[in-house]
């Protein structure tokens, strides 16, 4: 796949695996499996009175049970109270068609006492393996899809080759938009220090893509300068700067890939932006970054 497309759809993936919760991240996950194995995964809904008899879904070809749990917070007691019940209640319904039981969750790693539950509950059911999929694990599936599966759960995604072709009149619009913004801090250009990607902890799909952008980010400065209102640039640096300061500062605090993609919607990017559309965001995302407007600096403050 494209570098810049790949980078682009893995940056959707992590965003929705840290924002979406509950039903919502089982629907995400349904998704990814349903995509990656149309032919195999069985998602599960619960019925009535029923519910799913704590299978969240299947993959009969490979004997595994699949159980889901996205909470907005993780805790030690809970989890070992969950995977205990989901267990041990899939057993008297499913113990005979799977081989595997995994369970999927929603946080980066699990405490030491989910996995003695885990090693317990294996042990003291022979024949039966227990793993357990984070985002790692998750992120890896996701990456197996092909572009078409992508595209049908993100939409189209910048190219190269539309970095490639990317002109001077197709920023035009994205700046545009971008300057109907109602913006009063005053702002002015300063020089990138080394090691802002890994100051502001972004992530490497947002690397690749600022890395992309940057690659015609000269399109954007020549624009300012040839611009025929000399303020023209400075007030869209204030614009950013101030969509950035509000995405920083607001409540629950955003993981900074959030505010990345939430400044690319801001922008202009909508689900309907073309490769070409996309690009040019990317590029003027980029121009911005370099110039210290958006995200901060090394050496400066960093929020929890």
């Amino acid at each position: 796949m494209d570098w810049i497309a790949f980078s682009h759809y893995e940056l959707k993936f992590r965003v929705d695996f840290h924002t979406a919760r509950g039903a919502a991240f089982q629907t995400f996950f349904e998704t990814i499996m349903s995509k990656g194995y149309s032919r195999d995964f069985r998602a599960c809904a619960p019925w009535g009175n029923v519910g799913d008899k704590k299978n969240d879904g299947y993959l009969p070809s490979q004997r595994v049970l699949f159980q889901v749990y996205a909470p907005n917070e993780l805790t030690a007691v809970e989890l070992k109270k969950k995977i205990e019940e989901d267990f041990i209640g899939a057993l008297p319904h499913w113990g005979q068609d799977f081989d595997r039981w995994v369970f999927v969750h929603n946080g980066r790693a699990l405490p030491a006492p989910t996995h003695l539950v885990l090693n317990a509950l294996e042990r003291s059911n022979p024949g039966k393996t227990l793993e357990t999929w984070g985002e790692e694990e998750l992120r890896l599936e996701f990456n197996k899809l092909s572009s078409d599966a992508k595209r049908s759960i993100y939409g189209p995604a910048p190219t190269n080759e539309a970095k490639q072709n990317l002109m001077m009149k197709d920023l035009e619009e994205a700046l545009h938009h971008i300057a109907q913004s109602d913006a009063t801090e005053t702002s002015s250009f300063m020089t990138v220090p080394p090691g802002k990607i890994e100051a502001n902890r972004l992530s490497s799909s947002v690397s690749s893509l600022l890395k992309a952008g940057m690659e015609k980010a000269q399109l954007v400065r020549d624009y300012f300068d040839g611009h025929p209102d000399p303020l023209y640039g400075d007030r869209m640096a204030t614009s950013f700067r101030v969509e950035y300061v509000k995405l920083r500062d607001s409540e629950p605090l955003l993981h900074p890939d959030e505010i990345f993609t939430d400044l690319e919607q801001w922008a202009g990017r909508s689900p309907t932006s073309t490769p070409t559309q996309q690009v040019a965001i990317l590029t003027i995302l980029a121009y911005f970054f370099e110039q210290c407007e958006i995200f901060e600096a090394p050496n400066a403050p960093q929020q929890p």
